[in-house]
């Protein structure tokens, strides 16, 4: 019986690396896993630039993409680009049908690419993160997710404009979110416990988990206090425990703590706007102890509190 027979048709694989569960319908290919994977050889040098790989196909391909930035195969249902026609199959099975074929055997987690699987498992369920940043301290479980740290943390790059705006973004999934959210004003996850709507599913469930569920599982281990997400925690301590303010105005020598009470203090102060308005007009001498003029808000929390104190006692009447 041919080789093509036992793998393809009976889908035999005779040889096991006998350092993981790892098996192999060829014995090169085996020998190649051992070699790269567990003895950790990278044979082939690029001569473009001082990358180094264990096969000579990851060569090609990398050469191919990065040096000669060629992507010859295109989905014929959106825009994006691939090196390999593989790549461009799995897309095209995970984000335009949608498939999950990968599970996680530990959860009940679901992958539509299948290196996704393994990557899942090794920061999950064993907790590892083998990929440092040489410039602090911060550890990734993906190298795909240290590589954008470093460009958008360390390098501030953001390289995905709006076109309808001036504003950009580390990642084009967040250009395309917020043109849907802002700009389309597509809000499709409503909240069945208040009229809030999100843009975002993430958003929206946290939203749940956090005010009408009350679910804080995330706690400071510098203090007792607790959050609804890691995040938060994250930026609890940077601003509290560590008194950090990296967002600097370029207007005035003013310092914050957080992007978006930059944003507020710019938006305020120099351009003058107070962007929250109250269309309900009753309590107007309630507006005084919050703000200051025309019930007109600068401060999204002072809104929302006038709202509710105003809003109550209106009922009430």
């Amino acid at each position: 019986m041919s080789r093509h027979q036992i793998s393809v048709h009976k889908g035999r694989k005779d040889f096991a690396c006998d350092e993981c569960e790892k098996k192999f319908v060829k014995k090169s290919n085996l020998l190649k896993h051992q070699r790269t994977v567990h003895e950790g050889r990278k044979d082939h040098a690029c001569d473009k630039c001082e990358k180094k790989f264990g096969a000579v196909c990851n060569l090609l391909y990398y050469q191919k993409t990065i040096h000669e930035g060629r992507k010859d195969y295109a989905c014929d249902k959106c825009e994006k680009k691939f090196g390999q026609k593989s790549d461009l199959l799995e897309h095209q099975r995970a984000v335009h049908e949608g498939r999950r074929d990968f599970a996680c055997d530990k959860c009940e987690k679901k992958f539509g690419v299948k290196s996704n699987l393994p990557s899942h498992q090794r920061t999950a369920h064993k907790g590892r993160k083998d990929y440092e940043c040489s410039k602090c301290e911060k550890k990734f479980g993906q190298k795909q997710n240290l590589l954008q740290h470093q460009k958008t943390v360390h390098e501030g790059r953001k390289d995905f404009a709006c076109n309808e705006c001036k504003k950009k973004f580390t990642q084009k999934l967040y250009l395309l979110l917020h043109l849907k959210t802002v700009h389309e004003s597509h809000k499709d996850n409503s909240c069945d416990k208040c009229d809030e709507k999100f843009g975002k599913k993430s958003d929206f469930l946290n939203h749940q988990r956090t005010v009408h569920e009350d679910h804080r599982d995330f706690a400071c281990d510098k203090c007792e206090k607790k959050f609804g997400s890691k995040f938060n925690v994250w930026k609890h301590q940077k601003t509290v425990h560590e008194g950090r303010k990296d967002y600097l105005c370029d207007k005035c020598e003013k310092k914050y703590s957080s992007k978006s009470d930059l944003f507020r203090h710019q938006r305020t102060v120099h351009e003058g706007r107070k962007g929250y308005a109250c269309d309900n007009q009753l309590i107007p001498k309630m507006y005084e102890s919050y703000v200051s003029v025309n019930l007109a808000f600068n401060q999204s929390t002072a809104h929302t509190r006038y709202l509710r104190s105003a809003h109550e006692v209106n009922k009430g009447n």
